[in-house]
């Protein structure tokens, strides 16, 4: 079993541990906890009078989840939309109507 590395990220002060297989996947969740606290933040500017703090870490997670899932969409489809291109110009060539 490979080793695993220990490392601990933070979001609005919570420090979160975390076990990675790689540097390469740190950096990932690094990068994602900067991205998240950005998120939060540019939120808090956008709407300063939300309720409580929860509603900021609820908009942040839709958000992401939403990036996230046009990102997977845009990504599965893509393939199969280059080879419906690629067949329609064949069948053009042919003359095939």
């Amino acid at each position: 079993m490979a080793n695993k590395l220990n490392v601990n990220v933070t979001i609005e002060g919570i420090s979160l541990p975390l076990q990675v297989s790689t540097p390469e996947e740190e950096k990932v969740y690094r990068d994602a906890a900067v991205s998240i606290q950005r998120r939060i933040q540019r939120l808090r500017e956008l709407y300063p009078t939300l309720p409580n703090e929860k509603y900021y870490y609820v908009m942040a997670m839709l958000n992401t989840s939403v990036e996230a899932i046009k990102t997977a969409e845009k990504a599965d489809n893509q393939p199969y939309t280059d080879m419906m291109h690629d067949i329609e110009k064949e069948i053009e060539s042919l003359g095939v109507k």
